[in-house]
């Protein structure tokens, strides 16, 4: 019996990357922005997820209208990899809501 055409559900967590040595590239379609990450930052903003869904969590920076991102896991080659710049996580910073009650 041939295979379903439709996606399989076979899940590809970050951590799966990290063994492979391998990163995650970003694009976004409407800016032409491209963005290189290691996956070990992304866990620790976005926990042990599954590649496909980091098109829906992360947002383009220039600007959150600009639609869902292509996200793709890649091992770069010797070519590619000579000026291929990574962002790094710095720090991770928490916004301070005060929230209020009347008494």
């Amino acid at each position: 019996m041939p295979e379903p055409y439709w996606p399989k559900k076979g899940e590809f967590p970050l951590s799966r990357l990290n063994e492979h040595m391998q990163l995650v590239r970003v694009r976004c379609a409407y800016c032409k922005r491209v963005n290189h990450y290691r996956p070990d930052d992304l866990i620790q903003i976005f926990g042990d997820v599954d590649v496909d869904s980091l098109m829906l969590r992360m947002k383009c920076e220039g600007g959150a209208d600009h639609g869902i991102l292509d996200v793709k896991a890649f091992i770069p080659t010797g070519s590619e990899a000579v000026g291929l710049r990574i962002r790094r996580l710095a720090a991770i910073k928490i916004k301070r809501v005060p929230v209020w009650r009347d008494d």
